[in-house]
């Protein structure tokens, strides 16, 4: 008996035709060998140009002018008055003498 364990073990199986198995077909095992090739997907990218027209407020000055005629003091002309070659108001710029005396400059 120790000899047929020993053929057993060895895989020649029992000796006999009557003993052998039928062998289980195992399901199989794939092996996958990828490849890759490029395929161009278009993207659109719409781009919309905004010409944006902005107003800027700047200030623009206009003047108007009103002239009016109000009574003034009488000046009355004599023969020293302005015009008539005497010392005229009396200030700088109308013949009188002014705040400066003749000599300092």
């Amino acid at each position: 008996m120790r000899r047929h364990m020993q053929h057993h073990h060895h895989g020649h199986g029992c000796g006999c035709h009557t003993c052998r198995t039928q062998p289980i077909v195992c399901p199989p095992t794939y092996r996958f060998h990828d490849t890759f090739t490029q395929r161009e997907v278009p993207f659109v990218h719409p781009i919309v140009n905004v010409n944006r027209q902005n107003v800027v407020n700047v200030p623009r000055h206009y003047f108007t002018e009103s002239e009016t005629t109000v009574p003034g003091r009488n000046i009355y002309a004599d023969s020293y008055g302005p015009g008539f070659g005497g010392p005229g108001f009396g200030g700088p710029g109308f013949g009188g003498p002014g705040p400066f005396r003749r000599g300092r400059y």
